[in-house]
């Protein structure tokens, strides 16, 4: 099984990330996607940094893919979108329809982000002739789901497709227009200062009782929970052949041979793995 190592959901200094990709480069990863997804006003790092390492993770020997934006506000935002597109060096992982609608029209292949709403097989056969040539499946779905899904689609398609399963991380469940973390500080989204880089592993939202319900990232809403199918290789290798991991923290690189075959991990107290058998995503399945 390829492992690919995720965007940077949390908003980190420049500096932090030089020395994550350079970790990144000497690591075992076969894939690497870098970009903004989250908020288009996180300017800590630039297009020109993104574009640095990723000529620095292709000489390493990763195919390095470029992530848009998951949700696209304005029309600065699409022509800025546009432009970014415009690069025919890198695969790209279109997060939302309108780069799904951009790059099809430059006739360029690119990966479905799982922020896109992709349920069923015909779905995902019209994002494959539009020139889809890798899914990365919604994080709620689980191993029969995706099962149910190449069924369908290979028995309505036959343009070859990749089949990716976000693995471990923090799961990104929602956007908003609105930032929860500037309003956790009072402060309008507008003029928020970057409030987040605060919280370079996001911002915890516990129940009443004490329950780590859920993470808070700017104005995307995560699990409270890491989501780990490091146990769960088995049934991974046989429906699909990417497993990502979205870091937190410069340590959760050790968890790319996890997903190589390595059948003695043990899943450490607290993660979980509900949603790959069907049952609420913050429980465990035994």
């Amino acid at each position: 099984m390829n492992v690919a190592i995720g965007p940077m959901l949390f908003l980190w200094q420049k500096s932090q990330l030089d020395t994550f990709y350079h970790d990144v480069a000497n690591s075992n990863a076969d894939i690497v996607y870098l970009g903004e997804t989250v908020c288009a006003k996180r300017r800590l790092s630039r297009i020109e940094d993104y574009l640095a390492w990723s000529h620095q993770l292709i000489e390493a020997g990763k195919q390095v893919v470029l992530s848009t934006l998951t949700l696209v506000e304005s029309p600065l935002q699409i022509r800025e979108l546009k432009r970014l597109c415009d690069n025919q060096s890198l695969l790209f992982e279109a997060n939302d329809i309108a780069a799904v609608h951009i790059l099809s029209e430059r006739k360029r292949p690119f990966v479905i982000g799982p922020a896109v709403n992709v349920y069923n097989g015909y779905a995902l056969a019209k994002l494959a002739q539009l020139g889809a040539i890798r899914w990365v499946m919604p994080v709620e779905l689980s191993r029969d789901w995706l099962a149910a899904i190449k069924q369908e689609y290979q028995a309505v398609c036959d343009l070859p497709m990749e089949f990716e399963v976000f693995s471990y991380g923090y799961l990104p469940l929602a956007v908003s227009a609105r930032c929860f973390t500037a309003r956790h500080y009072d402060v309008a989204k507008d003029s928020c200062e970057l409030v987040c880089q605060q919280h370079p592993e996001g911002l915890k939202a516990n129940s009443q009782d004490g329950t780590e319900l859920f993470t808070l990232n700017g104005i995307q809403t995560m699990s409270g929970q890491i989501y780990n199918l490091c146990q769960d290789i088995n049934t991974l290798s046989e429906v699909a052949s990417i497993a990502r991991i979205s870091a937190h923290q410069s340590q959760d690189l050790q968890w790319i041979t996890a997903f190589m075959d390595d059948k003695n991990s043990i899943r450490p107290e607290g993660h979980v793995n509900g949603f790959w058998h069907r049952i609420a995503g913050m429980h465990v399945a035994s």
